[in-house]
């Protein structure tokens, strides 16, 4: 007994070749699809991560102030939240993971003014100011400095930023 040669007809040629084809499309697709799902979720897990280390220094800086603050402090106006925003943000065009990583670094930077009074913070608003504009932010291998274009400063602080290459 002896198996047919089927290799040889023209229709189970172009069947096993149509299979194969298939095969490596299917296999390309899924390593996109993967890759974009990986991606996203390496974004997401960094944002989080960020998000996570903010609020773990803002309760125990919100902490140790609270501890500090005498009945005075409590009434008078305090820096409550810190807000930054790229201006130039399309135009530099950085990956959503750079933006993130340099608006964390930035608002490491003003920690120290949260739950400040206004007063003093509007006092050394020039020192702000320089310290913001004179560091080079280092993002992976890449150096960025930033320009200040407008501060706003009530319970609120507002930064609008202009992202540069210092290199």
């Amino acid at each position: 007994m002896r198996i047919p040669p089927l290799y040889q007809d023209k229709s189970w040629q172009r069947f096993f070749a149509g299979f194969i084809i298939g095969m490596l499309i299917g296999w390309l697709f899924f390593l996109y699809h993967f890759g974009m799902v990986h991606e996203k979720l390496i974004m997401e897990i960094k944002e989080q991560q960020t998000t996570i280390t903010n609020q773990e220094d803002r309760i125990e800086n919100l902490t140790k102030e609270q501890d500090q603050k005498n009945e005075e402090m409590k009434k008078s106006l305090t820096v409550q939240e810190i807000t930054i925003t790229f201006t130039n943000e399309k135009e530099v065009k950085l990956s959503e993971l750079t933006l993130q990583e340099l608006r964390g670094s930035i608002e490491g930077e003003l920690e120290l003014i949260r739950n400040k009074n206004i007063e003093t913070v509007a006092s050394s608003k020039e020192l702000l100011l320089k310290s913001v504009e004179n560091k080079v932010f280092i993002i992976g291998d890449k150096k960025y400095r930033l320009i200040i274009e407008q501060l706003i400063l009530f319970t609120e602080l507002e930064m609008y930023l202009r992202i540069e290459s210092a290199e």
